[in-house]
């Protein structure tokens, strides 16, 4: 057998039975996460740009729109949505491949919708999906190196296959379904920091749902294009036929839930500086500099921009996050935002701030140097940047609350979440779709 029949059996054979208690809640915990930042994010400048469009293509009205009061096709919730999610960069994420919630989640739910499935079935396909995208994107992981984007690559063909899941596609059916979105698959690693990197997971998403409806009209691809010479992995990766390791242990269990909206690798560091500020009970206009000493590779993505101009450099912008940390003791939304990023205070904080780089900090603790007026320094570590960010089920639904907080009320953005969290008990997960759709 080779990759993509691998997939297809894996797809076939696997049910919501095989999971255990575990699993099902951090799935459960992911969607909450999930549902929060979309509802979070709906009015920022890359999503009004990207409901503009999704309203002017006039598509059938088959499902919610999340949090936006309008019904789209399918696939074009799927990419609104995955674009909404994502702009407030609090999407949780698997780290040694790099892959993300904003490509899989939403697709899962637009098409739950429509096929009206329980939600036994979304986490069922939400699994299937996260898991062959996420090995699909650690076989690969050399494609960063040429500037390609293993996130929204790898979760347009884990939708496909979550896709191909819910609608019962045959073997051969799935088989296409993953050689379309092979061909559907792209994402740049530059466009960090810009709408378009927002937008890329709304594309992975709307691509993979595109992918298993083409597989089900008939439509074929080359079917090992997947793993084949000359084939997706080997122009993207340089490899062919790896074996996948689909199934137990299941990736999705491995997603990190962010605390904090913006890039991953800068969560640590934020949480050391919280850390640092509660202990000391410092005030930002107390503090004379702040040194962060930190990897070359933060440059790339954690820290590309020092004085960000915007919402989208924002979330970039390490320096920008650790002034937030004095100046609001915890970051939280309202600071990356264009208005945000360009406030005087914390313009004139980031000028405090210097980040020195150094090659044998690749994964490492990062030291943290605070020099006060009085001249006198505190000194401490970041956790070691590669650690597995841990965050309580108390801390998720904290999350999500703050998402929500001034979209809903306080009980009835409680009642979406006690549906999200017993999930695995909702026969139809249609109630639940229209119920984060309108919010007026």
């Amino acid at each position: 057998m080779g990759t993509t029949a691998d997939i297809a059996q894996f797809v076939q054979k696997t049910t919501f039975d095989e999971f255990d208690t575990k699993l099902v809640q951090h799935v459960k915990n992911v969607l909450l996460s999930g549902v929060g930042m979309t509802l979070a994010g709906v009015n920022s400048e890359t999503s009004k740009a990207v409901l503009s469009y999704v309203k002017e293509c006039g598509a059938p009205q088959e499902v919610g729109v999340i949090g936006a009061n309008f019904r789209t096709s399918v696939e074009y919730a799927a990419l609104a949505n995955g674009t909404t999610s994502h702009t407030t960069e609090l999407e949780d994420d698997t780290r040694a491949e790099n892959m993300y919630s904003v490509g899989v989640f939403p697709a899962m739910l637009a098409l739950g919708e429509k096929l009206k499935i329980s939600g036994k079935e979304l986490i069922e396909a939400f699994v299937v999906a996260w898991d062959v995208a996420s090995k699909l994107a650690i076989a690969s992981q050399d494609m960063m190196a040429r500037g390609l984007a293993p996130w929204s690559a790898g979760s347009t063909i884990g939708v496909a296959a979550g896709a191909a899941k819910l609608l019962k596609l045959s073997d051969h059916e799935i088989g296409m379904a993953v050689s379309i979105a092979a061909s559907h698959a792209a994402g740049l690693f530059k466009q960090v920091g810009s709408g378009a990197h927002l937008y890329e997971s709304g594309m992975a998403g709307r691509n993979g749902l595109a992918s298993a409806f083409l597989a089900k009209h008939g439509l074929t691809g080359q079917l090992a294009v997947l793993e084949c010479p000359l084939g997706y992995l080997h122009a993207v990766a340089g490899i062919a036929n790896p074996d996948l390791k689909l199934g137990a242990p299941f990736r999705a269990l491995d997603i990190e839930i962010k605390k904090y909206p913006c890039c991953l690798s800068q969560m640590h560091p934020i949480d050391a500086f919280v850390r640092l500020i509660e202990e000391h009970s410092l005030s930002a206009h107390q503090v004379k500099a702040v040194r962060l000493e930190a990897p070359p590779s933060f440059q790339l993505a954690a820290a590309l921009y020092h004085h960000p101009r915007n919402a989208d450099e924002a979330k970039f912008s390490l320096a920008h996050s650790i002034a937030c940390s004095f100046l609001d003791k915890s970051p939280w939304l309202d600071r990356y935002t264009t208005e945000g990023a360009n406030g005087s205070d914390v313009s004139a904080f980031r000028d405090k701030i210097e980040i020195v780089y150094r090659e044998d900090l690749a994964g490492q603790a990062l030291p943290i140097t605070i020099t006060l007026n009085d001249g006198s320094q505190i000194h401490s570590m970041t956790r070691k940047i590669t650690e597995h960010i841990n965050v309580g089920e108390g801390e998720v639904l904290n999350k999500y609350r703050k998402c929500v907080s001034g979209i809903f009320s306080v009980s009835r953005g409680d009642q979406i979440s006690e549906i999200l969290l017993s999930l695995e008990k909702i026969p139809d997960i249609s109630g639940l779709m229209k119920s984060i759709t309108y919010i007026n």
